[in-house]
């Protein structure tokens, strides 16, 4: 069975061999004649492109400014508003810019590509595309961004790929100039009224210090509770001495005496020191101090917090300041653009290549249709007849 099956094989290829010899003439013809336009076409008539490259880094992230920033507003919608990037996204303006329609007519105009292109269309949008077709723009491997354009003169695609470069660099730190500018103005605006804030919450904290004689209320609790044990070590040591005393020579004797009125003046002092009658050296009244002491911590961390909200803010409005002032290269070039004067377009070998096996395979697809067509006839049928006429007509070759 599989011997039947490759004689089959074998004898299907030489009959179209055959068929195709048959025609000799007629398949030399329609493949050389295709060939020969071919060739003179891709070695005289379209004119080769070259192709000029360039790698650039792309600008070095934001996150270390937005990381400071993150606790102050909080998301990252009012990051998008103030144009504060939270992530990345230098990358895509640059990617955006090199893609702009406004980058790209610059380009065309410098050059003159319309007549470069010997441009004949109505729209310039048909120039623009024809441009484009002729850019490109990607991101490699290395994270590099990797621009490159091809022309049919290698010197002028060098110039092209300068250019765009140039150009975008200082389309892109008018960019940061704006975005440094927006960002400057909300910081000054959330400083001054940081600034405000804080000026009025150190006036009232100083007051609430005033009027409570309330200083440093942790030395002051403690020297009011030490102050407190004292006159109560006091009052003790008095009463034990006018008991003994009462014991010994009675109510009615002069030392006795004298420690009543010493007594007295203690538990005058202690009464005096819990309403806080001493509060102007700084004792606290021990009933009060709780509430007293919250609120003073209160107050201090609220100074505190605009402190360091003011720091922050101050700081990022001297970075917006520096940023808006420099005008520094951010498109680094790591691979400079160079004539290259080795062709990408056509290739002449691939095209020829193509046009004689597409050429050859058509040619003898016709050939084998002819004889097919012709052991048809014999059956005198209504195909066979409307082939015959077909062949008379057309086919001029055929005998």
């Amino acid at each position: 069975m599989e011997k039947q099956d490759s004689i089959g094989f074998v004898e299907i290829c030489l009959r179209i061999l055959n068929n195709d010899l048959k025609h000799f003439k007629f398949v030399a013809a329609f493949v050389l004649i295709p060939t020969i336009i071919v060739f003179i076409m891709v070695m005289w008539v379209v004119k080769p492109k070259y192709a000029a490259s360039a790698i650039v880094t792309p600008p070095a992230s934001t996150q270390p400014m937005s990381g400071a920033l993150g606790g102050l507003i909080g998301s990252s919608g009012m990051s998008s508003l103030l144009g504060i990037s939270m992530d990345n996204e230098d990358v895509n303006a640059v990617w955006t810019i090199f893609n702009s329609w406004e980058l790209h007519n610059q380009v065309i105009e410098k050059f003159d590509l319309a007549k470069h292109y010997e441009f004949k269309g109505k729209f310039h949008a048909d120039l623009l595309k024809d441009f484009r077709k002729n850019f490109g723009l990607e991101q490699n491997k290395e994270d590099m961004l990797s621009i490159y354009y091809k022309d049919t003169d290698a010197k002028l695609a060098v110039e092209v790929v300068n250019y765009m470069l140039e150009k975008a660099d200082s389309s892109f730190n008018a960019f940061k100039t704006k975005q440094a500018r927006q960002s400057r103005v909300y910081f000054q605006e959330r400083l001054d009224s940081c600034e405000h804030v804080l000026d009025s919450l150190m006036a009232e904290f100083v007051d609430f210090q005033v009027k409570n004689n309330v200083y440093e209320p942790t030395v002051q609790l403690e020297a009011t509770i030490k102050y407190l044990s004292e006159l109560q070590a006091m009052r003790e040591e008095v009463g034990i001495e006018m008991n003994f005393e009462k014991l010994d020579r009675g109510e009615n004797s002069k030392r006795y005496q004298e420690l009543l009125k010493r007594s007295k003046g203690v538990n005058s002092a202690l009464g005096g020191a819990l309403k806080g009658r001493h509060s102007d050296i700084g004792l606290l009244e021990l009933k009060k101090s709780p509430e007293l002491y919250a609120e003073y911590l209160r107050r201090e961390a609220e100074i505190r917090i605009q402190e360091a909200m003011y720091k922050v803010l101050r700081q990022q409005s001297e970075q917006m300041r520096l940023e808006e002032a420099k005008m520094l290269t951010n498109l680094h070039v790591l691979e400079s653009p160079w004539v290259n004067n080795k062709k990408i377009s056509p290739k002449r070998g691939l095209i020829l290549v193509f046009t004689v096996f597409f050429t050859f395979f058509l040619a003898s697809l016709l050939c084998n249709l002819i004889e097919y067509m012709k052991s048809e006839s014999r059956t005198n049928d209504r195909t066979a007849a409307e082939w015959d006429f077909f062949v008379k007509k057309v086919c001029f070759w055929h005998k």
